[in-house]
């Protein structure tokens, strides 16, 4: 907690972007408030943002994230926690910056603004999920053994969802030792983690146009991508790419460029889907893909982070 900010009497509302809520803001929000929570802090995990596929189920409890504050809150007795973004343009329609006290996030580029504005209460790191940097502040307090089992499997979910089953570039030691440790806590199996992803699978089969559009990044100062790039993590892409066609008139409804990255978990690859040739050219040129119909194959399973730093020169 940033020792310049007195908590008596305060509300500490924890929240992510505006546009969406994935499973590692999810869990980062609702790990967050309960970590304060024990410490005797006033702490309540906010969002308003839809959930996005990667959020299953069977992981979420009633109540865990308030969709509505308090009356009793104002900004006089408010101050926020940033979990899973730091991109002020994704944070300042819903969040007074100026009332922002702690930001955790694995998304390089805003260190210099948050470090200038909160000091070392700004905590950005490029690593596998945020997941990981909210578990060692639970470290960090000694309070990781009286952390909820509901909680601990969040952190759990967005580790291997954040990190494509450990196996993304972007996993550090850190991720894996927090992974580890948690599901040491918890007797958590290699089936556990496949029933997760095999849940995140039915969801998005379920409904494959809200997973899509619920989980898009618009893209700015990049010569490489189209506007809109959008992502889906999945088990086994086929049958995804088998509905390329409904998911072009979905795209096409809006005249801007855009771009999926489908990630397929199970053979470690990612499959752009991508139909303007020019963008095309930019993608094979930095990836050494090859388009063909409008999709290529990756020899790894790219995230759409790595993506974006991978196209930013």
């Amino acid at each position: 907690m940033n020792r310049n900010f007195n908590a008596t009497n305060k509300y500490i509302i924890i929240t992510a972007g505006s546009t969406y809520l994935d499973i590692d803001a999810y869990a980062c929000c609702v790990a967050m408030e309960e970590l304060l929570r024990l410490k005797g802090i006033n702490a309540i995990a906010y969002s308003n943002a839809p959930q996005n596929y990667s959020v299953v189920q069977s992981l979420v409890k009633e109540g865990q994230i308030k969709n509505t504050l308090s009356s009793n809150r104002s900004k006089d007795n408010s101050k926020y926690i940033i979990v899973d973004v730091s991109d002020p343009d994704y944070i300042k329609a819903s969040v007074p910056i100026e009332d922002v006290i702690e930001v955790y996030d694995h998304h390089v580029g805003f260190e210099e603004y948050w470090t200038s504005r909160i000091g070392d209460a700004s905590h950005i790191e490029f690593i596998g999920a945020a997941a990981t940097l909210i578990y060692n502040e639970w470290k960090k307090s000694s309070l990781q053994d009286r952390m909820s089992r509901a909680t601990a499997l969040l952190l759990i979910a967005a580790i291997l969802d954040n990190t494509l089953n450990l196996a993304s570039s972007v996993t550090t030691a850190a991720d894996i030792e927090a992974f580890k440790e948690l599901c040491k806590k918890e007797n958590i199996t290699a089936e556990w983690c496949a029933s997760y992803f095999s849940e995140v699978q039915a969801s998005i089969e379920a409904d494959l146009k809200n997973a899509l559009f619920s989980d898009i990044k618009t893209i700015r100062n990049n010569n490489v991508l189209p506007s809109r790039v959008a992502q889906l993590a999945i088990w086994d892409a086929q049958k995804i790419l088998n509905d390329l066609s409904q998911i072009r008139q979905w795209f096409g409804v809006d005249s801007s460029s855009w771009m999926i990255n489908v990630i397929d978990i199970k053979n470690n690859c990612s499959f752009f889907v991508c139909d303007d040739k020019n963008y095309q050219k930019e993608i094979e040129r930095v990836f050494g893909v090859i388009f063909d119909c409008g999709v290529a194959k990756s020899s790894k399973s790219y995230l759409r982070k790595e993506i974006i730093k991978k196209t930013k020169f």
